[in-house]
């Protein structure tokens, strides 16, 4: 309780922690005007509220917490009413300097304040009752214990002051200060230089209070000055006091930081940092990252009840040319899943910018995952360099997810803020969260939020993208085989299909897909096993692979050509075209192989009666062997051209059928 501008208050916050009543429900009667805030809260400040506009309820409440009379409460916490910034005191206090060089603790200056602020307002206070007592014409007496007590019940975490609670100690505290002003507050021990001198001097003295302050356990000052002087009586050193800790501890830093804070933090906060420039073209350089996407969306679950904190992760893939979101993908969670769904994008995008699908020179990831995902990222770039381990500063994603929810989530009206570690006067307000969040969308609302935003910042880049892209050395450019692409993005139903006459024949999601080959060889091997490898974004291309994936086909989805002549056009009749040449290069193929085999087999018997005239020179019973030798070769001659022939006849019949 205290007085504010003659009007007996009541700490709002007090009343909220000691649940005289809740914060909305003091909120709500704040803003309809029932009870009256006569200072509002600010930084250091607590909110007021006029005690005698509280409904009787929450008075008598107040009565039962404060446990006695409020209005002599209040009289005791007069000096309230007198406590005022002094910029003067804050300046000397913060400036003061002392004889070996080092400024006063932060704790100390502090504290050395708010005795200024106190002994003024008790000067204030002396001021108003002296000047009162004169005009009513009483006698003089003395009101130190009242004061005492007052400055004793003040909130000494807003005035952590260290004044005398003795009335009489408080009286010669309050005439040194006027007397001596701000350096009477001031202990001797910070005054006098032999207090203050440099206590640390040897090269025995310096190893050992640096390897207490450099203790990984991160000890405090006093902790330090303990333990070095516990060491100091022993080898008849000089003690020190934890301000002196403090001021070597800057002067070790340097030196004692990365066994304080760990490696990686020295990396990130005292090691040199390399300076990086963005590549100049596109297709040079991706990184990728998962982000919890700073919008919230209300999850409805038959049985259950509604949440509305939700939110989903997207996974971007960044080019850093431009910083164009070249491939993303939005899920639950991050998962190996999701950023194979964004590399899959990524690559797909490429072929609808650039009219090919294409690979990158360079990509970059953090370690999720690693082992499992390498495989892919290294289909996707040419070289793969993980981010060292917490070295977020390599990964230029970081900042880029903050412009990204600056620019265009914090615009909605179901957006969360800018993450925990932010300051609470950045984030958004949570009654009007809590008052709206029947208005949140539910998870494809939100997903097509997210996916609105990035195609927006893909149609902002674009042009430039596009023109980067078209300058760019047609050697540095890398394009992605289809079966490659499949292979490692692919899809497959799980079963295995045969080749038909038909081609092979897939269901996918209860839909029926056709796929056929143009290789010739893709014939040879009817009797295999094939498992379908496709894209679910682009059916019109798949691939057949055996089960040791030894054999691979690139296969195309069926042309489907109308049965009426009367119906087709001018596209149906280059296909069908395209298939009459097929099979004539199918049965030309297949005659010369077949012709081959028959004369192999015909000539087997030739060969060997010519292998063995060549050979050997023997004659018959007439006494020739060149007649022999010759038979020979014309019964091989003579094979080949009756099998020619009727190999000629064989595929001419194929013709007519």
């Amino acid at each position: 309780m205290q007085y504010y501008n003659n009007i007996l208050c009541v700490e709002a916050a007090w009343m909220i922690d000691q649940q005289v009543m809740s914060q909305v429900n003091y909120k709500l009667l704040a803003f309809r005007g029932d009870i009256k805030v006569v200072r509002r809260g600010c930084r250091g400040c607590e909110a007021l509220v006029s005690y005698e506009s509280l409904p009787d309820r929450f008075k008598q409440k107040v009565n039962e917490k404060a446990g006695g009379d409020v209005y002599k409460m209040a009289a005791t916490n007069i000096l309230t009413e007198h406590l005022q910034d002094n910029t003067e005191a804050a300046s000397f206090f913060e400036e003061f300097i002392i004889d070996d060089g080092r400024h006063l603790p932060a704790k100390r200056r502090l504290e050395y304040y708010a005795n200024a602020v106190v002994l003024d307002a008790i000067g204030s206070e002396m001021v108003r009752r002296n000047g009162k007592r004169r005009a009513s014409g009483q006698r003089g007496c003395s009101f130190w214990g009242e004061l005492a007590e007052a400055a004793a019940n003040l909130d000494h975490t807003r005035y952590p002051h260290s004044l005398p609670s003795n009335p009489r100690c408080m009286g010669r505290k309050y005439s040194e200060y006027k007397n001596g002003g701000y350096e009477a507050l001031i202990h001797n021990n910070y005054i006098e230089q032999h207090k203050n001198a440099a206590k640390v001097l040897d090269e025995e003295q310096v190893n050992s209070l640096a390897t207490l302050i450099s203790d990984p356990r991160n000890l405090d000052d006093s902790q330090v000055a303990k333990l070095y002087n516990m060491l100091a009586e022993t080898m008849k050193w000089k003690t020190i006091t934890a301000s002196t800790v403090a001021n070597w501890r800057v002067k070790l830093d340097s030196a004692i930081y990365a066994r304080r804070r760990g490696g990686k933090a020295w990396a990130n906060d005292r090691a040199m940092q390399v300076k990086r420039r963005a590549p100049e073209f596109p297709l040079y350089y991706w990184t990728l990252d998962g982000w919890d996407v700073e919008l919230a969306y209300q999850d409805k679950k038959e049985g259950k009840a509604t949440t509305y904190t939700n939110r989903v992760t997207m996974v971007v893939v960044l080019d850093a040319c431009l910083k164009y979101p070249i491939g993303y993908s939005i899920g639950m969670h991050e998962s190996p899943a999701l950023i194979r769904e964004a590399l899959r994008n990524a690559h797909h995008h490429t072929e609808q910018l650039f009219g090919q699908m294409y690979r990158v020179k360079q990509i970059q990831s953090d370690h999720y995952q690693m082992k499992n995902l390498a495989p892919l990222y290294a289909v996707s770039g040419d070289k793969v360099t993980p981010a060292a381990v917490g070295n977020a500063k390599s990964k230029i994603i970081e900042p880029w997810f903050r412009y990204f929810n600056k620019k265009y989530c914090q615009l909605q009206p179901n957006w969360t803020g800018f993450g925990v570690t932010s300051r609470k006067k950045l984030q958004p307000n949570g009654d009007f969260l809590q008052k709206h969040k029947s208005s949140f969308p539910d998870f494809a609302g939100v997903c097509a939020q997210v996916v609105a935003f990035l195609e927006a910042e893909r149609a902002n880049l674009h042009d430039r993208y596009v023109a980067k892209y078209a300058d760019m050395p047609a050697e540095n450019r890398l394009p992605m085989p289809l079966s490659q692409y499949l292979l490692a993005f692919g899809e497959t139903s799980g079963q295995t299909n045969m080749l038909q006459g038909s081609g092979i024949k897939i269901s996918i999601g209860g839909m029926k897909h056709d796929y056929d080959c143009f290789d010739l060889s893709f014939r040879d091997h009817a009797s295999e096993r094939w498992h379908v490898v496709y894209d679910p974004d682009d059916m019109r291309h798949a691939l057949a692979v055996n089960k040791e994936q030894t054999l691979q086909y690139e296969i195309e989805e069926k042309y489907v050509q109308p049965m009426a002549l009367v119906e087709r056009t001018e596209g149906d009749y280059a296909e069908l075209e395209r298939v009459r040449r097929y099979n004539e290069r199918l049965k030309e193929n297949m005659k010369n192989r077949m012709v081959g085999y028959q004369e192999g087999a015909a000539a087997l018997d030739g060969k060997k009666q010519l292998e063995m005239a060549q050979k050997f020179l023997i004659t018959d019973s007439r006494g020739q062997h060149k007649d022999r030798r010759n038979e020979a070769r014309d019964l091989i001659a003579q094979n080949a051209e009756i099998i020619k022939t009727e190999a000629e006849e064989m595929f001419s019949a194929l013709d007519e059928y």
